[in-house]
């Protein structure tokens, strides 16, 4: 009887120099050894350093660009880029503009997650922090015919709160979900009648924050995002 060849799945597959030297400067950044806005040193100087090709460290240099995490400046060097949301979430904003199913789906992450974190700002906020919100609130009234200013302000609202639950990572992740949804965003809040709404929803909840009432204040942030996901997806 001839017996099978054991099957061992799909070959192993060998990471490229390129490969290689872009996990080594992600993991010197994990370790602290370059921080936000560090200048990589010359191509030459860091392709002698690493004992690899210039071609090869170009190549990691640009995968490392498309993923947000370092920036090239023509006739100025790389950088480290600030590492924050807006730099490194790029090719998920490109998924997201891809299918309207990924934008329900990052508002309903959205809307699980802002509940939560009022429900804890209404418990952890101090009244220096909600009397801060309250002047971004009365702020807001006037910027209603300016869509960017409002949008500006909209974000400096969600980031009081997101400080004032008392989580830094629900903070991360709320500022990441947020600027995921700004360009669906960006085209909504260009609709009549569209900024009076999130004025309201935003009155409604740090009315609910004050009152130090953590149901209301997580109810009327999963309403706030379900009338922000309906005014994104009607463009």
């Amino acid at each position: 009887m001839i017996e099978e060849p054991l099957a061992f799945g799909q070959p192993i597959e060998r990471e490229t120099v390129a490969e290689q030297v872009a996990r080594r400067i992600m993991a010197m950044i994990s370790a602290r050894a370059l921080k936000p806005g560090d200048q990589l040193p010359p191509e030459r100087e860091l392709a002698e350093s690493l004992g690899v090709s210039r071609p090869s460290l170009r190549e990691a240099i640009r995968g490392l660009s498309i993923l947000g995490v370092v920036k090239v400046r023509q006739g100025g060097g790389a950088f480290i880029t600030e590492l924050d949301a807006e730099s490194l979430l790029g090719p998920i904003r490109f998924f997201l503009s891809l299918e309207d199913v990924n934008v329900r789906e990052l508002y309903d992450a959205r809307s699980l997650i802002e509940s939560d974190v009022a429900r804890r700002a209404a418990l952890n906020m101090s009244a220096a922090q909600l009397d801060a919100l309250a002047g971004i609130v009365d702020d807001q009234a006037g910027t209603l015919g300016d869509a960017r200013a409002f949008r500006l302000s909209d974000f400096a609202f969600h980031e009081a709160i997101w400080e004032g639950c008392g989580n830094a990572f629900l903070r991360r992740i709320g500022e990441s979900l947020n600027v995921l949804g700004l360009e669906v965003r960006r085209r909504a809040s260009e609709t009549a009648g569209v900024l009076e709404q999130s004025l309201a929803d935003h009155r409604r909840l740090l009315a609910a924050l004050r009152a130090r009432d953590a149901d209301g204040a997580a109810e009327a942030a999963r309403m706030h995002m379900q009338n922000v996901y309906q005014s994104s997806v009607a463009q």
